[in-house]
């Protein structure tokens, strides 16, 4: 199988192979350097194959160089202890993070020590199948086109490239329009007191099965403002621009098991966990409206950002459905859109790298597929390197990225269920528990749910009363969130660390699920035009979602076309007047919708605007075409 214009042919091959290795790991970054160092440990014979010149990936060469959440444990923590221990010598500048130049140096000696082959600046260019048995790959490095078999192929080039090469099938993106998380780009500086660190924001949007959206996303974010500019007036001196996007998102494999957000949700986990993802749903997207349900219910409804959730991935999220011998490794693996902004963390990406080394060994040790290795074999040695940790659940709980990852774990089943401490919970600035909890608990908890919300001397258990009987699909809801939607209730409860949703925006959402009729007049109004703004004032600590006035606008665009068509799908009589407004917001050039992308640098914020009049129309457009 190769890649020609675009297009993947299958041709006939000579099988002729010029060497064989056990394992050929392909993309040597994250997950594909630690399940190539993990293999050859094991005493597999192993070709790593990488396009860039270096291992480590985001983690080093992308200048991605700390941690954000993800779970500890395995042999990339030993790495780790390595790195730390030079960076502690006094012939080493202050680095602020995992320093990227020995991290780069350790894991090359490490996977030379292990006996790794290691061939950089290379590519795939085909995969050798035998029907659904994958048994080699051609590849290219600069001494020319190799022909080289192996029991077992691990694809972990963030992008699925060998898996597609193989036919194996693949998704990628939310289901509404297929767009990803936005990409990043970081510069490494080094600071007043003589440390270098990593400065970030986030860049814009990419199309990364698209040679030439890949090519001008490169281009772009390197002359963005924050990063090129005419006079550097700060403090922080710029060293260089990372040579490798910050991406977050990309194609997955449909695997023999897939995780998704639904089942996280549902208490659908597999008791047969390979290693845990540990984060919130880190969403980087601000077009909220245009995400699943159960991300606006968790996120919009419930404004539950901050919580982080302890996730358990099966072995069969690494497994490309119906294939052997081929196995994916990092952020490619077998997930949905919402639980994929979970389950990146590098930490964890890391892991999956030393998962997939270990079932690549089972599997030639034992003669048998991979989708045949047994767990208990698999389990006793991932427990051995603590990449698997024994006793480990699903759990949510709000901490910061600074404090400790060894934490007490808060299972699932600590969700309230005294409806008192629900109504203490919906009385509260931080709602999101209680108002999840309420809808986990179902028929039981609505009768009081409908005494709160007729308590007009308590508003936030009277709204918050709403949104829990709103995501229950309750029509008893109704009167409070129109309530909140006429009073332009921008509100913004206190549930998470940031990112929190306003009131008005929960109750557009949910407005539109429940196909409010009645409310489809003030939805037109919001879309019509913005001068009903001039009196509003959102709330300036969520100044990193909603940036200024423009922005706000946005939101209020966004949700109120996507509810106004879900209210449109039943009550035909209003397509007509929906199409009238939107194609005549559409057609004004003066009409923007505009949103900030997010930075970790508060100074930065809002300084990066990304006009979204093309994708929301597009959207519009492909959602109304249903109707015809």
């Amino acid at each position: 199988m190769e890649k020609r214009d675009g297009r993947i042919i299958a041709l006939p091959a000579d099988g002729v192979f010029e060497k064989h290795y056990d394992v050929i790991v392909v993309g040597l970054g994250t997950a594909g350097s630690m399940a190539a160092i993990a293999a050859a440990r094991k005493g597999l014979s192993v070709l790593g194959i990488e396009r860039l010149n270096c291992m480590g990936g985001t983690g080093t060469v992308g200048g991605v160089v700390g941690y954000y959440y993800g779970n500890r444990g395995g042999i990339f923590e030993d790495i780790d202890s390595q790195v730390a221990a030079y960076q502690r010598q006094d012939d080493f500048a202050p680095f602020q993070g995992v320093h990227a130049e020995i991290k780069n140096w350790i894991m090359d000696t490490q996977a030379v020590k292990a006996g790794t082959e290691v061939s950089y600046e290379s590519f795939v260019i085909g995969v050798y199948r035998d029907e659904h048995k994958v048994r080699g790959l051609c590849w290219v490095s600069p001494a020319g086109i190799h022909r080289t078999s192996a029991s077992v192929v691990i694809d972990s080039t963030g992008n699925a490239e060998v898996c597609e090469l193989a036919g194996c099938a693949l998704d990628m993106g939310r289901e509404l329009d297929g767009e990803c998380q936005p990409f990043s780009n970081v510069q490494m500086k080094l600071y007043p007191n003589g440390a270098v660190g990593n400065f970030y924001t986030d860049s814009g949007y990419i199309h990364v099965a698209d040679p030439d959206s890949v090519t001008q996303a490169i281009i772009d974010s390197n002359l963005l403002g924050t990063h090129l500019q005419e006079t550097f007036t700060g403090e922080a001196l710029l060293l260089k621009t990372a040579a490798l996007l910050g991406i977050r998102e990309s194609r997955r494999i449909v695997g023999e098991e897939r995780v998704t957000f639904a089942d996280v949700l549902e208490d659908r986990l597999t008791a047969e966990p390979v290693f845990f993802g540990f984060s919130n749903l880190d969403n980087h997207g601000k077009d909220m409206a245009f995400e699943s349900e159960n991300q606006q219910d968790w996120l919009v409804a419930a404004s539950l950002f901050g919580p982080n959730m302890n996730v358990p991935v099966p072995m069969g999220a690494l497994i490309p459905q119906g294939f052997d011998g081929l196995l994916a490794a990092g952020r490619c693996i077998s997930l949905d859109h919402d639980i994929a902004s979970a389950i990146r963390q590098k930490r964890d990406m890391e892991k999956s790298g030393e998962v997939a080394a270990n079932i690549a060994y089972l599997a030639i040790r034992d003669h048998v597929h991979v989708k045949e290795v047994p767990y208990a074999k698999l389990k006793e040695l991932l427990v051995e390197t603590k990449c698997l940790k024994v006793g480990q659940t699903l759990e949510f709980q709000e901490i910061t990225p600074q404090e400790d990852h060894e934490r007490k774990p808060i299972p699932a089943s600590k969700w309230l269920t005294d409806p008192q401490a629900i109504k203490e919970g919906l009385s509260g600035d931080k709602p999101g528990i209680a108002i999840w909890s309420a809808k986990r608990l179902g028929g039981s908890i609505i009768a009081s749910l409908k005494e709160w919300t007729d308590q007009h001397d308590e508003p936030l258990l009277r709204k918050n009363s709403a949104l829990a009987l709103g995501l229950m699909g309750e029509s008893a809801s109704l009167p409070v969130l129109r309530e909140i939607v006429y009073s332009r209730d921008l509100y913004l409860p206190r549930t998470s660390r940031k990112y929190n949703q306003p009131h008005l925006f929960a109750a557009i959402y949910l407005l539109g699920r429940l196909k409010d009729l009645e409310i489809m007049p003030e939805l037109m109004r919001f879309m019509r035009n913005e001068t009903f703004m001039e009196t509003l004032e959102a709330d300036s600590s969520n100044d990193e979602f909603i940036f200024d006035r423009t922005e706000l606008y946005f939101q209020f665009f966004s949700f109120s076309m996507m509810a106004a068509l879900r209210i449109a799908d039943q009550y035909e009589e209003w397509r007509p007047q929906i199409d009238e407004v939107v194609t005549g917001r559409f057609s004004d050039p003066n009409f923007e919708l505009i949103i900030t992308l997010k930075t970790h640098i508060k100074e930065a914020n809002g300084f990066l605007k990304n006009k979204m009049n093309e994708r929301v129309h597009r959207i519009y457009s492909a959602y109304t075409s249903r109707w015809n």
